[in-house]
């Protein structure tokens, strides 16, 4: 997966194994948060921000990372609905906040290590 990200960069060439995980991370990030919004416009009207009027790459990637994926025996990555829940439950919550990007990854990363409280995304303690 990370050798298919690295040859399929739209924003600049790939170099690193980071920079190949944060484009797949990105990339997951955006499927979710499109379907997402196709699916549920009302609700999802906020989550524009992250998107337009240019992707914030750095937040998408660390909301693709909240997501906790998991690779399979063949190299794929794995989330399951809870995963991506999680993960709309976070862009929205960053969306509503639109904090600068820095701060905005400083949130994302306490609530995928756990700092936040579990409450932070409605999930139960």
């Amino acid at each position: 997966m990370l050798r298919q990200a690295a040859g399929f960069s739209y924003a600049r060439q790939v170099r690193t194994r980071r920079g190949a995980q944060d484009l797949v991370y990105r990339k997951f990030a955006v499927a979710a948060l499109e379907l997402y919004r196709e699916a549920y416009p009302q609700e999802a009207a906020p989550l524009a921000w992250l998107l337009k009027p240019r992707p914030r790459h750095s937040l998408l990637s660390e909301l693709g990372r909240v997501a906790q994926p998991r690779s399979g025996e063949q190299g794929e990555l794995h989330w399951s609905a809870r995963d991506v829940s999680r993960l709309i439950r976070a862009a929205l919550v960053i969306a509503e906040a639109k904090p600068t990007s820095k701060v905005g990854v400083e949130m994302l990363r306490d609530i995928r290590r756990g700092y936040r409280e579990p409450s932070f995304l409605g999930l139960p303690s």
